[in-house]
């Protein structure tokens, strides 16, 4: 039961869409302006397979546009630097032609100089194909960032997905209606008649091998179905990957996920998540009428979130073993969680005398409440200061 957008959907951008396209534009701002300034980077390759209208009918612009926003914005930072610009392709695609004609032409009146702009008018299967056989030809020191925004799921495999990530230079932003696929998915494993429910069961085998508890246990709720999900994207933790949810109404629920090879992607992903929500770092909701409370829930909802990550710090450090400051770094990422975040539990873990600093040989170390948790230091000082059971 593949999902179809209704007509007012295509044509406006509702709060649950923009939601979606403020997390793909905070990402995308980042990736551009790392790959922009290093020099380990030789060109960078965007890809929107569901590129939409361009421009809504309520003056909203779509995720094409945005694009080329964001390029012309970090274009300016590095000119201002006096940095060279990286080139740049930007590869456009949508099954609906009037889309893709009126896209062209919005951007073609607004290139950016650095930029190379192509234009596909294929369906889905046909343009994945294409991309994947574009990113995995591309040069190692070229960088891919692929937007996968569909109507629906029926052109989603693992390996369609597989294909695009397996060089290790492509990073992936995936938009599934997460509650549509969860509602049926039950019905879709065990009644195997219905054409229908095909696609989804098409999707659930590709992700999920039969001994799997998605084919044997339901679910409990959407969130475990997002988390499922997510987990089945880093294909066997070969890659990392993070989610956030979207609500577009109540009880109905989208999902952004997102695939990379590199840490430092997804150090930036993460504080984009948490830059939208900076109370939970999850997801989206719809706003809902202001109450006199409405702070105080929230400093409990945050405090909820960093007991959480204290809980998954100090099981990890109780193990009895030193742990790196590397490693608290990445352990926190994976748990969708930033560096400040493992800071503040680190400071209130060694405030409680959980935990202390020490040096590889355990001696006590006074680190002056600095840990190190960056990328810079995960890559070239992964044991400057580590932590013990106190």
């Amino acid at each position: 039961m593949a999902v179809q957008r209704k007509q007012e959907t295509k044509e406006n951008v509702y709060p649950h869409s923009q939601a979606k396209l403020d997390l793909y534009k905070n990402y995308l701002l980042h990736y551009l302006k790392v790959l922009s300034l290093t020099p380990y980077c030789s060109k960078i390759n965007l890809f929107d397979i569901f590129c939409g209208i361009g421009v809504y009918k309520d003056g909203n612009i779509g995720s094409p546009i945005i694009t080329n926003n964001c390029i012309r914005e970090t274009n300016e930072v590095i000119q201002n630097l006096g940095k060279q610009l990286k080139p740049i392709t930007v590869t456009i695609n949508d099954y609906e032609e009037d889309k893709i004609n009126n896209v062209q032409a919005i951007l073609e009146a607004n290139k950016n100089n650095n930029c190379v702009y192509e234009y596909f008018n294929k369906d889905a299967d046909n343009m994945l194909d294409i991309v994947a056989s574009k990113v995995n030809s591309f040069k190692t020191s070229e960088r891919s960032l692929v937007f996968i925004d569909p109507y629906g799921y029926s052109h989603i495999t693992s390996n369609k997905i597989y294909d695009l990530i397996k060089n290790e230079h492509t990073e992936i932003i995936l938009f599934l209606p997460v509650m549509q696929m969860y509602r049926f998915a039950d019905i879709a494993l065990t009644d195997t008649e219905r054409a229908c429910y095909e696609d989804l069961r098409k999707f659930i085998f590709s992700f999920f091998p039969s001994t799997h508890k998605i084919h044997s246990d339901k679910l409990s709720n959407v969130f475990e179905f997002i988390h499922e999900i997510k987990q089945a994207l880093s294909f066997d933790n070969k890659f990392y990957t993070c989610s956030h949810y979207i609500e577009r109404g109540k009880n109905n629920y989208y999902a952004l996920f997102f695939i990379t090879s590199n840490l430092y992607g997804l150090d930036k992903m993460v504080e984009a998540k948490w830059k939208l929500d900076p109370v939970k770092g999850k997801g989206f909701t719809q706003k809902k009428a202001p109450t006199l409370f409405d702070t105080e829930f929230e400093e409990t909802d945050n405090k909820r979130e960093l007991e959480f990550l204290k809980e998954i710090l100090f099981s990890f450090i109780k193990q009895g073993r030193i742990v790196t400051n590397a490693e608290i770094y990445e352990l926190s990422l994976v748990n969708e969680f930033r560096a400040t975040h493992a800071k503040a539990v680190l400071d209130d873990l060694i405030k409680h005398k959980k935990i202390e600093p020490c040096d590889l040989q355990g001696n006590y170390l006074d680190t002056a409440g600095a840990y190190y948790l960056d990328y810079n230091n995960y890559k070239k000082s992964p044991n400057k200061v580590n932590f013990k059971i106190k």
